[in-house]
């Protein structure tokens, strides 16, 4: 065989010159970007579900300090799972406006906690359908309220975000509020929630948390199911932290 022709086999079998660079390059930047899309996924389901401690631990308020001490701390909040359901905790399915989180019920001196959440992005939309402008994230927005129906009204248990229910004569007696990144947190405590007494017509078979857009108050308020008697979310124990001690 010729030289000229183990020349021409050498040829068939090597690489292009720079083809393997190339080829590593592009491995290396399509690995950095699929590393990329899947921690800013992670990142956002972290930011999420987060909620500060300063909003989501019980807030003492003079009343339940008192109790607290008469008590040894031994104050027998209440809880239940239904704020962590997907079904339930916020406004509206579809465009998810407020979420609520971190429900504490103390019965025995009619107290109610819960954490409301909402995107600054909200602000937008507000001024759209409301005509508001310059609305600002960290400001007064929002007035609160709340709504309940009791098993003696023949609660529908599908009907807290409709024209049902009636006024709480409860009153909001403290807010908490923190910030991360866009998102914009208020703690809630209202006085004057009587659950009623479990079983009979006056218990209460849900609550609903009622907003209302400061200079829009004639308009519908946004509603949020925030507590639901029910065997699928009993009501549990709330057991305090360390941290959450008057």
């Amino acid at each position: 065989m010729s030289d000229f022709e183990r020349y021409g086999d050498y040829n068939e079998v090597d690489e292009a010159p720079g083809g393997s660079t190339v080829s590593k390059i592009m491995k290396i930047l399509i690995f950095i970007l699929c590393f990329a899309v899947v921690g800013f996924i992670v990142f956002r389901l972290i930011v999420f579900n987060y909620y500060p401690e300063s909003v989501s631990n019980i807030y003492y308020t003079a009343p339940l300090t008192e109790y607290y001490n008469e008590t040894d701390g031994d104050i027998g909040a209440l809880t239940q799972d239904l704020l962590n359901s997907r079904n339930y905790g916020y406004d509206d399915p579809e465009e998810g406006n407020f979420f609520c989180k971190n429900l504490i019920l103390i019965p025995k001196i009619d107290q109610l906690q819960v954490t409301l959440r909402y995107n600054t992005s909200l602000m937008k939309t507000l001024e759209e359908e409301f005509g508001l402008t310059e609305l600002d994230p960290d400001g007064d927005l929002f007035t609160y309220s709340l709504v309940a129906m009791r098993k003696g009204d023949e609660a529908d248990p599908d009907a807290p975000n409709e024209e049902q229910g009636t006024p709480m004569e409860a009153t909001l007696v403290a807010t908490e509020r923190d910030s991360l990144l866009m998102y914009r947190y208020v703690k809630l405590v209202f006085d004057g929630v009587d659950l009623g007494t479990e079983g009979a017509d006056d218990w209460i078979d849900w609550i609903r948390l009622e907003v209302r857009v400061n200079g829009a108050e004639k308009a519908d308020p946004f509603m949020i199911l925030i507590y639901y008697s029910s065997d699928k979310f009993p009501l549990v124990p709330y057991e305090l932290s360390d941290k959450e001690a008057p």
